[in-house]
Formats: structure tokens, C-alpha cells, sequence
């Protein structure tokens, strides 16, 4: 069998058992190219074919700059070629007649992939071919811009309608809008609650013999706000020598808050004095406490 250098055009004259060493593959004794003899395999003439390799052939010899081909191909000198038509295929050879011939030649084992890994001649191109189908549109950006406006509205909403008492006080423009949109929605603007700055001032407990021996509160609550609060609960606690709760008590801002009070909020850096007669029967107290919260 003889085939040829695709760079240099040298032909060479190969054997099934050359060809099955290193898959085909070999290298050209005239310009060092690495190819596959398989791919410019052609019969040669019977005179040839059954002819013995001549001395001048070599079968192989190794090279170190690439240690998987080391069948060294020498050419066919011009007494041993054939003509040039001898090694042409004829016109209707193709790649399958090609492949056929290696095969009965018996070269289907120098095909084996563990000697050159995910190569195949014979498939290569089978899995390039380009995918037909058009390519995906691109989906409008808009709809998800109008969904995270909307949801940071109501977000926004949410944050107002929770915090509007805040708002109403520290931005009074905002009172009228407020006010309109809790009218719509069936709800009011609550008065702040902030606890931490309503202080009690002053506070005492005595004994009243004018009121039958009834125990008499005094005390001062002071709102340090800048603005109007709620009024808070008041809640009072007696206790025993050993500072033991015998009596607890809470009362509303319409039981502590004097005649004279605004009932309905506690003014800005206001003040109210709290005046109260508690009756203690089978009870003996010896201290206090007290406490201003909101529910």
C-alpha cells in the first residue's frame, strides 16, 4: 500500500502492520510532517503489493520531540514507484471506499480511540453541523420595572400608615395629607407614645386623718416632648417592710388627670399635678411605687 506526505507530496510505501502501530499516524522522512497515512491511503500495483520492502525502507525508528509517532517514513525511491496514475483512486472514490479499504486491509484496530482519545476520523464533523431554530427573543424589561415601583409603593405605604403619628408631629406639612388619606382608609393619626420622655418629677405618700386615715398621692408628671403626647397609665404599687408588693393598682388617665387637665393629650413640655386618696383597709403599707407607661 503506498500513500503520501499532504505537505510535501513525497509518496511512501506502507503495511498494515506500520499503520496499526501508532493508528496511522507517522512522520515524513523528507519534511519531519506528522500526518495519518490513512488519509491518503491508496492500493499500489500488484507488482508492488507483493513486492518486499526494499533495504533503503525503514520501518520506524524513534523521535524524541513527540514520543506517540515514532514510525519514521522514507520515500519511495523511482525505481520502486509506480507511475503517479498508479496511486491516483478513481473518480468515484470516496471517503467510504477510503475507509473501506483500510478496513479490509485489516486496519480497523489501528482505529481504537485509547490510543488517540476523543478522536475519530471518520465522525469528525458529525456533531459541528450548526442547530437550526431561530434565536430567543429578549423578554420586555418594563413589566418587571413596574412591578418593583409598585411594590416599593406599597412599601412606602405601609412604613407611613405604621409611622404616621411620628410623621404628623416631626413634618406638620404633612398633617392635612395624613389626615385625608386616614379619613379614606377608616383610620386616625394617634397622639406619640414615647414613655421615655414623660418623667414623674415629684411623687409622695402620707397618711390623711381627714380623709379616715386614707393614704393621700401626690405627684408631678412632666411630658419633655417638644410636642403633644398621649397621656400614659399611671400605676401604683404598695409595699411591705420588706419591699413585698401587698398592693397594685393601675389607673386610667380619666382617674389621676385633675378637672382642670385637657383630657384628650398632654402638652408640649407640659406639666399636671396629680392629687389621689387611695383607701388601704387590713392593709399596712410601708412604701411605694411608681410607674408611668403605655399599653
Amino acid at each position: 500500500m503506498l500513500t503520501h506526505c499532504p505537505a510535501c507530496a513525497t509518496t511512501f510505501r506502507v503495511t498494515p502492520e506500520q499503520l496499526k502501530a501508532r493508528a496511522g499516524k507517522v512522520r515524513c522522512g523528507k519534511c519531519q510532517a506528522v500526518f495519518n497515512a490513512l488519509d491518503s491511503l491508496a492500493e499500489g500495483s500488484p507488482e508492488l503489493g507483493t513486492a518486499p520492502l526494499p533495504p533503503s525502507i525503514s520501518e520506524g525508528t524513534t523521535e524524541n520531540a513527540d514520543s506517540s509517532i515514532d514510525l519514521l517514513l522514507e520515500p519511495v525511491t523511482a525505481a520502486e514507484a509506480p507511475p503517479i496514475e498508479a496511486l491516483a483512486l478513481p473518480d468515484t472514490a470516496t471517503p467510504e471506499a477510503v475507509r473501506d479499504s483500510g478496513m479490509a486491509a485489516g486496519l480497523i484496530a489501528a482505529r481504537e480511540t485509547t490510543e488517540i482519545p476523543g478522536y475519530n476520523k471518520w465522525a469528525e464533523g458529525a456533531f459541528t453541523a450548526p442547530v437550526s431554530g431561530s434565536a430567543p427573543t429578549a423578554r420586555p424589561v418594563w413589566p418587571s420595572v413596574l412591578a418593583a415601583l409598585l411594590l416599593l409603593m406599597a412599601l412606602g405605604g405601609q412604613i407611613a400608615h405604621h409611622y404616621r403619628a411620628e410623621l404628623a408631629v416631626t413634618t406638620p406639612a404633612l398633617r392635612p395629607l395624613l389626615e385625608s388619606v386616614c379619613e379614606a382608609l377608616d383610620c386616625e393619626i394617634p397622639l406619640p407614645r414615647h414613655v421615655e420622655l414623660v418623667s414623674i418629677e415629684a411623687s409622695d405618700l402620707q397618711v390623711d386623718p381627714a380623709q379616715g386615715g386614707a393614704l393621700t398621692l401626690s405627684a408631678t408628671l412632666k411630658n419633655r416632648a417638644a410636642y403633644a403626647q398621649a397621656w400614659p397609665l399611671l400605676e401604683i404599687t404598695l409595699t411591705d417592710v420588706q419591699d413585698n408588693a401587698v398592693l397594685r393598682r393601675v389607673l386610667q388617665p380619666g382617674e389621676y388627670l385633675p378637672a382642670k387637665a385637657d383630657p384628650t393629650l398632654f402638652p408640649p413640655n407640659g406639666e399636671v399635678a396629680v392629687r389621689l386618696w387611695l383607701e388601704t383597709k387590713e392593709v399596712t403599707a410601708a412604701g411605694y411605687r411608681l410607674y408611668v407607661f403605655y399599653p
